[in-house]
């Protein structure tokens, strides 16, 4: 079912999904980019891999010693004392080992032809120019072969892998200077109302910084996205057009405030305008019931509120699992956290609760953070994720298992305290 701005607010309300129904709706509306980009090995942490990448040449690349030592035939060590015939240093052209010799060699510089073992130095005796003396060494030691790590042809990194610091490690030494990725999911920000102000600029009478717009932006970024945030005032003409233009070129549309009934409140209406269409009108929570879901052109749309901490828990809750479904990045599991509050609660709608997160006898404790109120910021502070309090017939126990939205981000949740 499709709902338009023109139904009024008030049946949007009284259409309110649950919770974990516009969870479900959220990730139903973003499928995974099928653009792709070439980027250099250094911006690529983070980044999927839009192809399967097979190594192109030997890792090592020739045969050559593992430590610093004398590279020798091993049938001639009993013929010792043998000569020293020259030094290779990492980086040299390898030499031929003439027979009967041995060949001063350091860690990493390539085998001579002929040399099959790699006496270490400190299993060695030398006197002048000549090594009199070898010992614990067996045939073919202390040589690293070519493509004994990574092998030429072999596939190297599955297409669909998200790259991370050891995946550097192995393209750079193969000498992979860029790779083609996922591109990066184009999120789109509008924060709305004549009264916000950047911070820096002059404060009118009654006006306010907007603390939404830098909050959302901080809160969404990452590797694989690209937030651009746009201040668009109470003009219902100049909104619908920036959402028109959203539409088009973003994956992913997000407004700030004018969610509500008021006389200002236009977003829903601009939606309507631009071509869009609202599919969630309303979720059963709070704080941040007037959230809404829906498309314009191309894009996913999320509408929501201006509280701070409406906004903040709909982007944990819903925009934050919708970009990582667009840059292709598993689902992650639900961190679990037992409840150091207990409260009535609702039948009738799913309570979001910031909390501090610590552990007690190895787990995970969620504990209120700040005074109620979802147009404070200093709860944000103290916290370090929102709990969801689902609808219940019965009150909440403290010690009673609930899901947890770390503020941090979600890579990072098994680290969590």
């Amino acid at each position: 079912m499709t709902f338009h701005a023109a139904e009024g607010f008030r049946s949007v309300i009284a259409n309110a999904l649950s919770f974990e129904a516009v969870r479900r709706e959220a990730l139903r509306l973003v499928g995974p980019i099928d653009r792709r980009e070439s980027v250099p090995l250094g911006s690529a942490s983070g980044r999927l891999l839009a192809e399967t990448i097979v190594a192109p040449r030997h890792l090592p690349a020739f045969d050559q010693a593992a430590m610093d030592g004398y590279a020798v035939r091993f049938a001639d060590i009993g013929d010792a004392p043998l000569r020293v015939d020259g030094t290779t240093l990492a980086g040299d052209r390898p030499a031929r080992l003439t027979p009967g010799t041995a060949r001063r060699i350091m860690t990493g510089a390539g085998l001579p032809a002929g040399a099959d073992t790699v006496v270490p130095h400190e299993e060695t005796a030398i006197a002048g120019a000549e090594l009199v003396t070898v010992n614990n060494v067996r045939p073919g030691d202390n040589i690293r072969r070519a493509g004994e790590d990574i092998a030429r042809g072999g596939v190297l990194l599955e297409k669909g892998r998200r790259l991370a610091w050891p995946d550097i490690a192995a393209l750079a030494a193969l000498g992979i200077g860029a790779v083609e990725v996922v591109a990066k999911a184009r999120v789109v920000l509008l924060t709305t109302g004549a009264e916000l102000r950047d911070a820096g600029e002059t404060l009118p009478v009654a006006g306010v910084y907007d603390s939404n717009g830098p909050m959302l932006k901080a809160l969404l970024a990452g590797n694989g996205v690209e937030v651009t945030r746009t201040a668009v005032g109470d003009d219902r003409d100049a909104l619908t057009e920036q959402l028109a233009a959203a539409g088009r070129g973003a994956d992913l549309v997000v407004t700030s405030a004018g969610m509500s009934s008021g006389d200002r409140d236009l977003v829903r209406a601009a939606v309507a305008a631009a071509g869009g269409a609202i599919v969630v009108p309303s979720v059963a929570m709070k704080p941040g019931k007037p959230l809404a879901l829906g498309t314009i052109a191309r894009a996913a749309f999320v509408g929501l509120p201006g509280n701070p901490q409406a906004a903040a828990f709909g982007a944990l809750a819903f925009i934050r699992p919708m970009i990582a479904a667009l840059i292709g990045r598993p689902a992650a599991s639900p961190v679990m956290a037992r409840s150091g509050f207990a409260g009535q609660g609702r039948r009738d709608r799913t309570e979001l609760v910031p909390v501090a997160l610590d552990t007690d006898s190895g787990q995970l404790v969620a504990r209120p953070a700040g005074q109620p109120g979802s147009h404070r910021l200093m709860p944000l502070l103290a916290a370090d994720a929102v709990a969801i309090v689902p609808p219940a017939d019965v009150p909440l126990k403290s010690g009673d298992p609930l899901e947890v939205l770390p503020f941090r981000d979600p890579d990072f949740q098994g680290v969590l305290p």
